[in-house]
């Protein structure tokens, strides 16, 4: 799949998704007109259900939430921002929120990152991601889902090629190789719901021990 589900999307209009969903799905908006008109369609849909079920009790914070995000004005589609790797505005902003710099840090298999601590919380990762061409994730498998936005370059897995836009999801339990293709480092905002396991112990010691002195 690369666009985000609908279910996704009522979580993210309702409030009910955590705060890196949400700004997983307004980054995707920022690259794919599609992804921004279906989730203004969701919040309509938010609004709708509101509406008709008045006698119900509902989180005052949410429901204000969501009437606020329908009167806002439509969000940018395709807009890049001034940084070399195009990264969305929504995530550019969060970077400078936290006085970050695209200071990037080594992992395993090659890999860089950023981690957004805003957006991370328990059991909740959030991160930038960076991998040169030719370059390869380590077989992995995931305790819960795993969100990748492509925002530059391109991978593949064994289920298709991601390209500028795409979003990559993979389930618990779904063990995957992600690639790069071409000759562009492959930029990505990636959002995983439980831990990373690597099929290499070797490949797992060698990362947790790059991501606590590196």
């Amino acid at each position: 799949m690369t666009v985000i589900d609908d279910g996704v999307l009522l979580d993210h209009a309702s409030g009910a998704a955590p705060a890196a969903i949400s700004v997983l799905a307004l980054a995707q908006a920022e690259l794919k007109p599609e992804t921004a008109a279906r989730i203004r369609l969701a919040e309509a849909a938010m609004a709708v259900f509101f509406e008709e079920d008045a006698g119900a009790v509902f989180d005052p914070v949410v429901q204000t939430g969501v009437m606020a995000r329908l009167e806002a004005p439509e969000p940018s589609v395709g807009e890049e921002s001034s940084d070399s790797s195009n990264v969305p505005r929504i995530l550019v902003d969060r970077l400078a929120d936290e006085g970050k710099a695209f200071a990037w840090k080594r992992r395993a298999g090659g890999r860089a990152e950023i981690r957004l601590q805003s957006l991370s919380e328990p059991g909740i990762d959030a991160f930038l991601l960076r991998l040169d061409p030719g370059r390869s994730i380590p077989q992995h498998g995931h305790d819960d889902d795993e969100y990748t936005l492509v925002i530059s370059g391109s991978f593949q897995d064994e289920n298709g090629v991601y390209e500028r836009g795409d979003v990559c999801t993979a389930g618990a339990g779904r063990v995957h190789r992600p690639v790069v293709v071409g000759d562009e480092p492959c930029v990505c905002f990636a959002v995983n719901m439980g831990r990373m396991r690597f099929s290499s112990p070797l490949v797992a010691a060698y990362d947790r021990f790059l991501s606590r002195y590196f």
